[in-house]
């Protein structure tokens, strides 16, 4: 995008790429027809106020597609579990309302995230696995640690392995189930079985 207006054409740059592409040259010739209806101190007035609004939406919504949408819920209710079981273990805190608050946010959202499930994505598959692996081995060697540590009395060191083993262990069994239900994408049977 070159030509007039280079410093509108710059901050045009701001918007995602997908957006710039479609839209950017249209941006730019608005902007052309309202400095010359309007003057060059308005139309910088008039599009300083749209752009520092319009940017970080669009910005907002190129980030928060279905998928993100659905990993950032399912963030937040396995911290809230997370949180709720670490906070239950260990005697402090609000651990209730915390495990209380993820069931509810699962339950409420369970055909958005049963939805995710259902829709076949093989590299989705594949990292949830992965991280299923990962969490598996990360609550193997906690175990590990804490018995070959385990002392006569307990303390923070104990306290702390005991959480990560028991957080790592129900992330695994939550990511391995979640990956055994994600579904393969069709073009990747076909390449698998033609392999």
């Amino acid at each position: 995008m070159t030509g007039p207006h280079p410093l509108y054409r710059s901050l045009v740059r701001l918007y995602p790429s997908a957006f710039r592409r479609e839209y950017g040259e249209d941006l730019v010739a608005h902007y052309a027809d309202l400095v010359a209806d309007r003057g060059a101190q308005a139309a910088r007035t008039r599009t300083a106020l749209d752009l520092a609004i319009t940017i970080p939406r669009y910005h907002l919504e190129h980030v928060m597609t279905d998928q993100h949408s659905t990993i950032v819920l399912s963030l937040v209710i396995g911290l809230f579990a997370a949180g709720g079981l670490a906070s239950l273990m260990t005697g402090e805190g609000p651990g209730g309302i915390l495990f209380a608050v993820a069931i509810v946010l699962a339950v409420a959202q369970r055909s958005t995230l049963s939805r995710a499930l259902r829709v076949p994505n093989s590299n989705l598959r594949r990292r949830r696995l992965q991280t299923a692996a990962v969490l598996g081995a990360i609550f193997a060697t906690s175990y590990v640690v804490y018995v070959a540590t385990i002392g006569d009395t307990w303390t923070n060191r104990e306290t702390v392995l005991v959480t990560i083993g028991t957080l790592a262990m129900f992330g695994a069994v939550g990511f391995l189930i979640a990956g055994l239900l994600t579904r393969h994408s069709p073009d990747h049977r076909i390449a698998s079985t033609a392999g």
